[in-house]
């Protein structure tokens, strides 16, 4: 069993040696998937760690990391010594097992990034269940007639500036989530979390009252095709 703070030792070690850029990188997001897979209780794998970099780098691939024996293989292997799978994932699944290791770790990995877009997704809609709506009872006892406009609430600074960097592109894709045509959806999974009348809902709220902030930018990117 590795100790703890090998695979930390060796890295620091890696990188703290004059090597060129592109390992350097490969390092850094080889250390990135591992500490994914790890929080998300899937095992670290040569096969698991490059599906992860792939999806987000393009490389290193699984056979990259598997010929760097002295450095990329060399601290996968020590994360995944140390590595401690819940219980859960070790019990008996009703699942029918995929004999493919390589399609078996990709599975795996794709599980992993759904259930971290449905805690997305929840997080959000619990955010959407804040937001105050229309007052039933005194639209009844006005006999249907238009409400008198109350007072608009200003969004706060930070309230506006934690949406902002919610819908910021590149916060998105760190979690595996992207906007496409004013939805947010999972990358690899395409499946739609927050439909467009949400997204607009949640991006009118950096124009509220009091801010010149406009959301057009937020939402540039989500015109594009697949």
């Amino acid at each position: 069993m590795a100790k703890p703070n090998e695979a930390d030792q060796l890295l620091s070690a890696l990188l703290s040696e004059n090597i060129n850029a592109r390992l350097r990188d490969s390092l850094e997001r080889v250390k990135a998937a591992c500490d994914f897979l790890d929080s998300s209780g899937v095992a670290i794998t040569p096969t698991a760690v490059g599906n992860y970099c792939s999806d987000r780098w393009k490389g290193p691939k699984a056979q990259s990391i598997r010929n760097a024996k002295d450095t990329l293989f060399a601290y996968l292997q020590l994360r995944r010594a140390h590595q401690v799978l819940p219980a859960s994932t070790r019990k008996a699944s009703r699942e029918p097992l995929i004999q493919d290791e390589t399609v078996r770790a990709y599975v795996a990995l794709i599980k992993a990034e759904r259930d971290e877009a449905v805690r997305h997704k929840d997080r959000i809609v619990a955010g959407l269940r804040t937001i105050p709506g229309l007052p039933i009872d005194d639209l009844i006892a006005s006999g249907f007639k238009p409400l008198a406009a109350k007072p608009e609430r200003r969004v706060s600074d930070e309230a506006r500036g934690a949406l902002e960097r919610l819908f910021a592109a590149e916060n998105l894709a760190s979690v595996g989530l992207e906007l496409y045509r004013h939805r947010l959806r999972h990358i690899a999974t395409k499946k739609v979390l927050l439909e467009k009348a949400d997204v607009e809902t949640l991006l009118a709220l950096t124009n509220s009252v009091g801010t010149t902030t406009s959301s057009a930018p937020l939402l540039q990117h989500a015109d594009g095709d697949e």
